[in-house]
């Protein structure tokens, strides 16, 4: 029980809350949308642009390394508001592109929530030129004649 709850310890759980927000409220969203229009969910080539760009987007950002709350803040709000305008300037529902990004951003913290939270680093990291000449600088001090 206790190298469970060590294990437990290591997990970035603090993404499992919001992972299950975004997909209990995206599925929600969609839901609802479809009840009040079973054709909310037609996907015209606007809103279907739409979507690609909010899940690739943050997608993209997810595996350049982006933490998953830095990548939903710094990359879905903006992409989200940008939607949110074209939505009511070319008349079509926000909320069913809301509902799904949404609950695909879910299905995305899910498995993040398990991994291993990364550590800081201790040390800035230096360039590989940095490190040769420090070594090459190194190396001639103690070749040296005395």
């Amino acid at each position: 029980m206790a190298l469970q709850t060590q294990k437990m310890a290591i997990r970035s759980s603090g993404n499992l809350p919001i992972a299950l927000v975004l997909l209990v409220g995206g599925a929600l969203l969609w839901l609802r949308a479809a009840q009040r229009s079973p054709s909310a969910l037609a996907l015209l080539p606007g809103v279907d642009g739409c979507l690609t760009v909010g899940i690739v987007g943050v997608l993209l950002a997810l595996l350049h390394g982006i933490p998953y709350r830095t990548a939903l803040l710094s990359v879905a709000v903006p992409i989200a508001l940008v939607q949110l305008a074209a939505s009511e300037l070319a008349g079509f529902s926000f909320l069913p592109v809301l509902g799904i990004e949404l609950t695909a951003f879910g299905l995305f913290g899910l498995p993040l929530s398990r991994l291993p939270r990364r550590r800081a680093a201790s040390a800035p990291a230096r360039s590989h030129h940095a490190a040769h000449s420090h070594a090459a600088h190194s190396h001639a001090a103690h070749s040296s004649p005395s």
